[in-house]
């Protein structure tokens, strides 16, 4: 920021000097005066042309900043330009009218227009097009910014978007989970290997499905449930019996849809933050209530340490189902239960499974609809 404050002051004072000496120079070509050179350059024209240079510079400065201002709410770049150019030009040749005829007036004391009428269309001219310049190096300047910030922007989003995905990559994965698992699998190992190896091929199991399901955006509700039974019965053997869960779906409800990951993500987040065990059963439950909703309420107590990991979970899910609606999420406490309420969808059209040219985007509601 100093770097850039300090380039401003030494464009705001030298640029003056510069342009006023040129001006002076230019003067002395067309009136050809240039002989008077060889005498000594500095003469009182000289310091004039250098304080018009310095009004026309710092004019011309906040008039141009003011006038972008004024035109940012043209969207059209090529329109915004021109109009900005037209004003700025305008603006500097009533400076330059009003800089030169106030020193004729007063100054010299010429009292007709006519005077120095010849004087004033080469002054008009010169600053003109030193204007005109300044468009240029303006807009230019202006433009790279714009590219730049696009170029941030663009790369930004894709950032964001490899972050997301490699969040919900982790999330799906359910590290915690997958770490609780495996500590159960060695513990099993020392005690009954039979059982560790039915144990390793119902964990691979859970994953082979939530890799194929991760390929859908949307799944019926009885297959989101049984994805999270399975993971349910995993966990329960890991905390030997201290997880019951249960769920609660009927024939009516088949066409209700819904976010593959989403549940079993919620139940590792909940297992995660929540005692279970044999003493202090955790019991939670999942059901549809009036079609539109997917509740999930348990009772449990909660840890004294632990990472706050489901309300983690519960915006990551949260963003995903923003996706496709605005109905929110509610979070509900009474007395040592809780209950979380979720949008359930249904589908606009029923062969959605077999079309496969079907896409869904984020934000687009044309055959998923919040029921």
């Amino acid at each position: 920021m100093n770097r850039w404050k300090k380039s401003s002051l030494l464009y705001g004072l030298g640029y003056p000097i510069l342009s006023g000496s040129i001006t002076y120079l230019l003067l002395l070509l067309a009136f050809n005066r240039v002989t008077e050179l060889s005498d000594t350059i500095f003469k009182a024209e000289w310091i004039v042309c250098i304080v018009v240079s310095y009004i026309w510079n710092t004019s011309i400065i906040f008039l141009s900043r003011w006038t972008k201002h004024k035109l940012d709410e043209i969207d059209v770049i090529s329109e915004k330009i021109f109009f900005h150019a037209v004003g700025v030009v305008i603006g500097s040749i009533l400076i330059i009218g009003i800089s030169i005829s106030a020193y004729f007036y007063g100054l010299i004391g010429y009292s007709s227009f006519s005077s120095f009428s010849t004087e004033m269309y080469v002054f008009q001219g010169l600053y003109i097009f030193q204007t005109l310049l300044y468009e240029c190096a303006f807009w230019g300047n202006h433009l790279i910014k714009m590219s730049n910030d696009e170029a941030q922007l663009e790369e930004k989003k894709r950032t964001n978007f490899i972050n997301e995905e490699m969040k919900a990559f982790a999330e799906d994965a359910h590290l915690p989970f997958l770490y609780e698992t495996l500590e159960t699998i060695i513990g099993l190992s020392y005690k009954n290997p039979d059982e560790a190896e039915e144990y390793a091929e119902k964990l691979a199991k859970v994953y082979r499905n939530n890799l194929q399901s991760r390929k859908e955006e949307f799944i019926p509700i009885a297959q989101a449930f049984q994805l999270t039974k399975d993971v349910s019965d995993l966990l329960n053997t890991s905390r030997s019996g201290g997880i019951h869960a249960h769920f609660e779906a009927c024939d009516k409800h088949v066409h209700l849809l819904f976010p593959p990951m989403v549940l079993p993500r919620i139940l590792v987040g909940i297992a995660a933050d929540y005692i279970a065990s044999p003493l202090q059963p955790l019991e939670i439950k999942f059901s549809i209530k009036d079609e539109q909703l997917v509740m999930i309420a348990h009772s449990c107590n909660e840890k004294i340490d632990h990472q706050n990991s489901l309300s983690q979970v519960m915006d990551s899910v949260k963003n995903t189902l923003d996706h496709y609606t605005k109905v929110p999420i509610q979070r509900i406490q009474k007395e040592n239960e809780y209950y979380i309420i979720l949008p359930a969808f249904t589908s606009t059209d029923n062969a959605w499974q077999t079309k496969a040219e079907v896409n869904i985007q984020p934000n687009d509601q044309t055959l998923f609809r919040n029921s």
